[in-house]
């Protein structure tokens, strides 16, 4: 009976995997769920996470077959194997056999495994039992290595294109030209080659995008006499969302120029290496303010405006307190959590504290208070931890970002070595002898490095129909930071009650931005800017244009309570209604991109990448990595 039981269980989930497999392959992995492979099989949600732990685990079955087929051809002896060559073209081809059906899947299995731990330890295997195979056979590395990396590249490139192309047929193709070069004598290269001067060597290298990132990693790039480059920039001005522009005597900013912990942000380092110059004012704390129920209050940014906030009661101080010295000495519980939601889940406290842990969040990364509940908990501690840490949280660049933007600016124009180009957009990208091609609408340039400093998703529009689109398709979806932005320059000081004032039941705040930096407005003036967190989750057109309205309405509503008079002193008013904060928004179930990709020749950098802090001073930290990075090679290079 047991031998029974255990042969239905076994038949019982062979059944799931394949149907849950060709439902892959008909639809597409992502576009499949549990509940469909549920209903198609006619079992239970139990029945399922009995057999497999999650949708990602079905995909550990394609690597496994493939294991067992390489073990089991491995097992021959040599005196059943007619030639060498035949033998392992016999592997391979029914390798490339057993995935041929799955173009889909395999593209969708190929981009997941950089995501999943499971899924990269089945494909590090999987190549490393390959390897390994055919070393036992041919055991010289070089061309064992040859072998393994046309296999793995020919599967790439055919499930990177889904036209159907026959996948055995290009398997052999490919093996004719492996082969010829296994079986030539390559001359030795080397010998020949005359070691060029140092100093002379210049390597060519493209940076796409010419925001802050784009900047200054160009910047960084232009002191290497041995780094030519050009910077592409489609729009007709530099500095992204940084970009600065002068209107009747008040300079406005696409967004604020806030930096937070100056001392501590990478910016400060940069101006030491950089040898950049501007100056800076800290965020007066004693007048930034919390509004709820109508009531204003001094917002908990240090343990003196705790203790005179009205937010929270006596004991929720005592405790809040006790959480902002757990967090500076890296000790908050925070941390050990997914997310914000996770630890507010099982967290004992009043929802007055829950309420302004959720408040922090959406003001530092300006997104509301569901998305909030979303962020990672080490990103949290990590913030917060460098925030409370720095003896200027909140400081204004006096002059906005254009001081920033003209200095790299000017950096990369006086080394001679770079070029800057505006409205250039690059419309595509391939490789061939040897360097990278870009096409712009009137030229095609070659390239030795490429740095990407745009947005993750613009990237992955670059890249699609290439061999690199299955590397990046896992950062395609990634969301943007959006919010509001409603700027007024007024000709006089209609009020000044507070520098910062934000109204915790709508999820609003104003700023009042000529109270730190007195150099964006004229003489009198005073420039409020109003910013609002923005939910992205609507039915339709209409139902987000009513939402937007209604913030519109709002903000004006917060205006008229604090700055009364504003609209007759108004002289100039721009209101964004979808502006972008960040590139990629950092919640769960989005992901930032590495500086370096597996298996992709690029450099990538900006706010939605893996690099230090949050908004502008991940702009800034990637792109030094990746200017750092290059540097490194042509060091390489050179020696």
């Amino acid at each position: 009976m047991s031998r029974f039981m255990r042969a239905a269980t076994r038949k019982k989930r062979e059944y799931l995997l394949e149907v849950a497999i060709r439902l892959f392959i008909e639809r597409g992995y992502e576009q499949v769920s549990v509940d469909d492979i549920i209903a198609a099989t006619r079992t239970s949600k139990g029945t399922f996470y009995h057999y497999f732990k999650g949708k990602d685990e079905i995909l550990l079955d394609l690597p496994r077959k493939l294991i067992t087929i390489i073990q089991a051809w491995s097992e021959r002896k040599p005196t059943q194997v007619p030639s060498l060559e035949h033998h392992i073209n016999r592997l391979l081809l029914e390798l490339a056999e057993q995935v041929a059906p799955s173009a889909r899947l395999l593209r969708s299995w190929i981009a997941l495994s950089l995501q999943n731990d499971s899924l990269k330890s089945a494909m590090e295997k999987l190549q490393q039992t390959l390897y390994q195979s055919l070393l036992r056979w041919l055991p010289e590395p070089g061309k064992t290595n040859a072998l393994v990396s046309a296999f793995f590249g020919t599967l790439l490139l055919w499930c990177s294109r889904d036209d159907g192309s026959d996948l055995p047929a290009a398997m052999r193709s490919q093996l004719i030209w492996v082969w010829e070069g296994i079986r030539h004598t390559a001359e030795e290269r080397t010998a020949t080659l005359e070691e060029e001067p140092k100093g002379e060597f210049h390597m060519q290298v493209a940076i796409i995008g010419g925001g802050l990132a784009g900047l200054t990693a160009a910047a960084y790039l232009s002191e290497q006499a041995g780094i030519r480059g050009v910077l592409f920039e489609r729009s007709p001005q530099l500095g992204g969302r940084a970009f600065t522009y002068e209107k009747a005597g008040f300079t406005l900013n696409y967004g604020a120029h806030a930096i937070y912990g100056i001392d501590r942000h990478k910016l400060s380092v940069m101006e030491r290496e950089l040898g950049l110059s501007f100056s800076s004012k800290q965020v007066d704390k004693r007048h930034v303010m919390y509004a709820k129920n109508g009531q204003l209050t001094p917002a908990p940014l240090d343990f003196v405006n705790l203790l005179r906030t009205e937010l929270l009661n006596p004991m929720q101080k005592v405790r809040f307190v006790g959480e902002i010295s757990a967090i500076i000495a890296n000790i908050h519980n925070v941390r050990n959590y997914p997310t914000l939601g996770d630890y507010l889940a099982e967290s004992d406290a009043d929802e007055d504290v829950k309420e302004l842990w959720e408040h922090l969040v959406c003001s530092n990364f300006f997104i509301t208070p569901e998305e909030a509940r979303k962020v990672p908990g080490p990103v949290i501690s990590d913030y917060y931890h460098n925030l409370f840490l720095s003896s200027r949280p909140v400081n204004y660049v006096l002059g906005s970002w254009a001081v920033i933007t003209n200095q790299l600016k000017q950096k990369i124009e006086v080394s001679r070595r770079w070029d800057i180009a505006l409205q250039e957009g690059v419309e595509s990208i391939r490789y061939a002898d040897q360097q990278f091609i870009l096409k712009t609408k009137n030229r095609e340039v070659a390239f030795d490095r490429i740095i990407f400093a745009m947005p993750v998703q613009q990237v992955c529009k670059l890249l699609k129909g290439t061999p690199w689109e299955p590397f990046l398709a896992p950062y395609e979806n990634n969301t943007a930071t959006e919010v509001m932005v409603y700027d007024v320059g007024l000709k006089e000081v209609v009020a000044r009650p507070f520098s910062y004032i934000s109204d915790m039941d709508n999820k609003l705040f104003i700023s009042d931005v000529s109270a730190t930096d007195h150099t964006l407005v004229p003489e009198g003036g005073q420039l409020l800017q109003g910013i609002a967190y923005l939910n992205d989750a609507f039915a339709d057109e209409t139902e987000r244009k009513a939402y937007l309205d209604k913030k519109t309405q709002q903000m004006e509503a917060l205006f008229d309570r604090y700055y009364p008079g504003w609209r007759e002193a108004t002289e100039v008013k721009r209101v964004s209604k979808k502006a972008m904060v960040a590139s990629v928004k950092n919640i769960a179930g989005n992901r930032l991109l590495p500086t370096r990709l597996e298996s992709v020749p690029f450099h990538f950098c900006g706010d939605g990448c893996q690099g230090k802090g949050e908004l502008a001073e991940r702009a800034f930290s990637t792109a030094r990595q990746a200017a750092k990075a290059i540097i490194d090679e042509l060091a390489a290079v050179t020696v």
